[in-house]
């Protein structure tokens, strides 16, 4: 097979996974109550990955092309791993850990079943959250589309955050010792 034609294997296959993701969104959206906001985060982070993929085959030799020609696994796994990392971000921005002016400020839904106190002692709570305004909304699905895009985002900004953690340890250790 030459590359041309793995490429055209390839491409169609995307399309496919692209259309997919479209529908699959827009029926979820429709179709899921409170789940919203989490199930388009993790959407949009398949489509960045599938985008990002996109984007690298450029790169890729002539024998790993038509190596991702001949299966589905190799092209539809950084779709599906740049949604989980969407949705690792999305946690960071409700947590706080990520915030400021470039990112989504992520408040608590005020409805009755989110201020059960029944409710708030389980797992769903995370559930209870939305951006504040149409502009986080608008950061919030670019984030999420960027951790699909570059992978290598989130996974560097949770070393970060790890770095900056022992950082933090290691300087109360140097002010305790020198107290």
């Amino acid at each position: 097979m030459l590359r041309q034609q793995a490429l055209n294997t390839i491409w169609k296959r995307l399309f496919f996974i692209f259309t997919l993701l479209l529908i699959l969104s827009v029926v979820l959206a429709s179709q899921t109550t409170g789940y919203q906001v989490p199930l388009i985060v993790f959407i949009t982070g398949n489509i960045g990955g599938y985008v990002g993929f996109h984007r690298r085959l450029a790169n890729l030799t002539d024998e790993e092309i038509i190596h991702l020609s001949s299966t589905w696994f190799g092209v539809t796994l950084p779709s599906f791993i740049g949604g989980i990392l969407a949705g690792v971000l999305y946690i960071l921005f409700i947590s706080g850990v990520v915030s400021g002016d470039l990112f989504p400020k992520i408040i608590a839904d005020q409805t009755p079943t989110c201020l059960d106190p029944k409710t708030s002692e389980r797992f769903e709570v995370i559930f209870c959250q939305h951006a504040e305004g149409y502009a986080s909304y608008a950061k919030l699905l670019f984030w999420s589309f960027v951790a699909g895009f570059n992978q290598n985002y989130v996974v560097d900004l949770i070393e970060s955050l790890k770095g900056s953690d022992n950082t933090t340890d290691a300087d109360a250790r140097d002010n305790e010792a020198g107290k």
